[in-house]
Order: C-alpha cells, then sequence, then structure tokens
C-alpha cells in the first residue's frame, strides 16, 4: 500500500480525485469533500499536495480562493507546513 493509499484510508470521508491539469503550478485543491490532485505530478508532490489539502479539510473554514487576503496567505503557509511536518512522519 502506497503513502497517498494509507491517507486516502485513514480519511475515509474525503474523496480523492487524480486530474490531468497541464498546468506545472497547479498541483490540487478541496472542494468540499474531494481532493483534486494533479496527476501530472511526482508521486512525492502528490503526497505533500494530498497533505497540505487534509490541512484544510481539518482546520479551515470558509473561502480561500483569494490569493490576495493575508488570511488566505496565512492559512496556505500553514497547510505547507503541516504537509512538510506530515511528509517527515511518513
Amino acid at each position: 500500500m502506497t503513502d497517498l493509499e494509507k491517507l486516502e484510508d485513514q480519511y475515509p470521508e474525503l474523496r480523492f480525485w487524480s486530474i490531468d491539469v497541464p498546468n506545472p503550478h497547479f498541483h490540487g485543491q478541496i472542494d468540499g469533500h474531494d481532493v483534486y490532485v494533479n496527476a501530472n505530478d511526482d508521486d512525492l508532490t502528490q503526497l505533500k499536495t494530498v497533505l497540505h489539502e487534509i490541512y484544510h479539510h481539518e482546520v479551515d473554514y470558509g473561502d480561500l480562493s483569494d490569493c490576495r487576503k493575508t488570511t488566505t496567505l496565512r492559512e496556505e503557509g500553514y497547510a505547507n507546513r503541516y504537509a512538510e511536518r506530515r511528509m517527515m512522519m511518513v
């Protein structure tokens, strides 16, 4: 079982989708209980993306779509650090 599959098992309330997005800057997003991950990313990047989105699922509330807002930037930073810490434990 891969690390991604283990995370999917740990979060049965979430649905994980691998989508083909040719934009190298798009890694993933969460929309409700659906987590979308760029199929073009390598396994490590996909793992970090899933952990990042899990942070948003567990902690965030509200709309974080406006990247110019301080709140959004702060939450994205928290999600990145959370993902990096969790990757060390996987």
